[in-house]
């Protein structure tokens, strides 16, 4: 429990151009906004697939608005079995791995 309240307000504080004192609510609204007109999938369905996939702890999630595209992404860093920290990357929209690369 305590990993993924961690992982959603970091989530809520990835919009840019909202002063951290607004950030909380604005995100918040924002994200929940999204995903009620089906823009966004919610970050608990995308943990689910993290977890079956990868059996991984969730060190980091951020939720990014792609600049070119405006596409959500969810971006997931997680910490394997085997101790390598991947950083993963999720469509926002329909939930599938986008990318998956090992951090140095």
């Amino acid at each position: 429990m305590w990993p993924r309240l961690c992982c959603l307000l970091l989530i809520l504080l990835c919009v840019p151009g909202i002063p951290p004192s607004q950030a909380d609510s604005e995100d918040h609204e924002s994200a929940r906004r999204a995903v009620e007109s089906g823009e966004l999938r919610p970050l608990s369905e995308i943990l689910v697939a993290v977890e079956k996939e990868f059996a991984a702890r969730v060190l980091e999630v951020e939720l990014e608005r792609r600049k070119k595209t405006g596409a959500l992404v969810y971006e997931i860093k997680i910490l394997s079995r085997d101790g390598r920290v991947l950083e993963l990357e999720y469509d926002g929209r329909t939930g599938q791995r986008i990318r998956i690369e090992e951090d140095d």
